[in-house]
């Protein structure tokens, strides 16, 4: 054999076995896992710069119930610090791109199935001319926790109302579970005994 076509098939050779023995490079940002929660919702959780915090929204893309006046549902909430921490609160928007709907002096009730929710908020009202309406509400821990195990939620807005789909609900479980307070890692296992 001559020297040439040694030294070529050596080169091949350490090659192949090169490429072979190589281990799969590390990802850095593994797929998470699928989540048990079933709807068309988008949840994304970003920093907050003006309130110097995590927030987590909600972005429905079905809307609510159907008819001439299409309402979209969102929502939204501010992360609790650990070593603070304070009463979770969601941020519940109802919206509209109908330019002729005026949400503003209309009042705001949530029936969960059939019996009116007791709200210890009032609804904010927002109107951009010629973009819609939207109105706001700030729904204690509880009050989500009572909204999501109802079957049937409706929202009454005045004489318009809208029920809240499954999969609308599904989407605020989820929201509810990330927004659950945590056992917290700075307890101590005397202050879980009391």
């Amino acid at each position: 054999m001559r020297p040439t076509s040694r030294l070529l098939l050596s080169a091949a050779l350490l090659t192949l076995l090169a490429a072979t023995s190589t281990p799969a490079q590390k990802r850095f940002c593994p797929k998470p896992p699928p989540s048990p929660f079933k709807h068309d919702g988008e949840i994304v959780t970003t920093f907050d710069s003006r309130a110097g915090g995590m927030r987590t929204t909600l972005q429905h893309p079905r809307p609510l119930g159907g008819g001439a006046n299409l309402f979209y549902m969102a929502a939204s909430f501010m992360h609790q610090n650990a070593r603070r921490p304070g009463t979770p609160s969601l941020d519940l928007v109802i919206y509209t791109a109908a330019p002729v709907a005026q949400f503003a002096g209309q009042s705001l009730a949530l029936l969960l199935d059939g019996r009116p929710l007791a709200l210890a908020t009032r609804a904010t009202y927002r109107s951009q001319p010629g973009a819609g309406d939207a109105v706001r509400l700030t729904l204690s821990y509880a009050e989500v926790s009572a909204l999501t195990h109802a079957r049937r939620v409706e929202a009454r807005l005045g004489s318009a109302g809208v029920e809240l789909t499954n999969n609308h609900l599904e989407a605020l479980r989820e929201m509810l579970s990330i927004m659950a307070p945590s056992p917290g890692r700075w307890q101590t296992a005397n202050a879980l005994a009391r």
